[in-house]
């Protein structure tokens, strides 16, 4: 009887014991009060990259590690470097590859450190299937974009006023597509893959990126368009078919030509019809 008695008095007791004792030791101050517990929450958490053949950038910055401020979801752009492809990304060990579209990737609200890995793996080009690929760079309003380098796959071309560009010799094969202004700020990113096909077409595909296809020896013109993003979207595609003797596939037409024959036969039968109406005089 004893024993049960003392077992529920100390059950009472500790009942009665304040749930902040509990929670952490706390002392009295000097007035003999209690003290009080803070927290302190963190401003920014650091994002880490490690990536082999990859760039990360955010807000056009070049990013290994950098300082995230807290519960902001930034947007990473995974740029793979010229001839590979990124295969995997994870971020603190949970895969997100399926999450990255045309190179993009937003964050969820970080309240944490974090470590993003990026792997990437060759992707192979043909380089006997060069192909010359000009056309416009236009904003979303339709306005072109001048002074603007347009980069696929490491190959370069500059806009001119009016945002037309050509680029020479570009591999079949996957390519980062990439347009920086004269400050060298990235304002747009996509990645196409270049093959041969029976004409010309253009096809966003599961990745964010676009599939390019036209026949060989064929060059490409097309308009890309710098979305408020930081995405490109390609479409208006024609496939120019660079002739045969050579020279620009821009004049690669028969116009010319057919122009001269037409005023050779046409001189030859006005020198042919004077020399028979001076014969016909003479002879009078």
């Amino acid at each position: 009887m004893r024993k049960t008695a003392a077992l529920l008095l100390s059950l009472c007791l500790l009942c009665m014991i304040p749930a902040t004792a509990l929670a952490a030791p706390v002392t009295p101050d000097d007035t003999g009060g209690s003290a009080e517990i803070s927290v302190t929450v963190p401003d920014s958490h650091t994002l880490t990259v490690q990536a082999e053949h990859a760039q990360v950038f955010i807000e056009s910055r070049e990013a290994d590690s950098v300082e995230v401020s807290r519960l902001s979801a930034p947007r990473l752009l995974i740029r793979p470097e010229n001839g590979y492809r990124v295969t995997k990304g994870t971020l603190n060990g949970v895969d997100i590859t399926a999450q990255v579209k045309a190179g993009y990737y937003t964050l969820e609200p970080v309240y944490e450190e974090k470590t993003l890995i990026v792997e990437t793996e060759k992707a192979p080009t043909d380089p006997d299937s060069g192909r010359d690929i000009g056309g416009t760079v236009r904003d979303e309003d339709g306005n072109p974009v001048p002074g603007a380098e347009v980069d696929i796959g490491g190959k370069t071309g500059i806009t001119d006023e009016d945002g037309n560009f050509k680029i020479e010799d570009v591999p079949d094969g996957r390519h980062p597509v990439t347009i920086t202004d004269g400050d060298g700020n990235i304002i747009g990113y996509t990645e196409v893959e270049i093959g041969g096909g029976d004409s010309a077409d253009v096809a966003e595909d599961s990745g964010g990126g676009y599939t390019i296809t036209a026949p060989e020896h064929t060059g490409l013109d097309m308009v890309l368009t710098v979305t408020a993003d930081g995405r490109i979207t390609a479409d208006q595609l024609t496939g120019v078919q660079a002739p045969s003797g050579g020279g620009s596939a821009e004049t690669g037409d028969s116009s010319q030509m057919a122009l001269w024959l037409t005023l050779l036969l046409a001189s030859g039968a006005a020198l042919a019809g004077t020399a028979a109406f001076l014969r016909q005089k003479k002879s009078l």
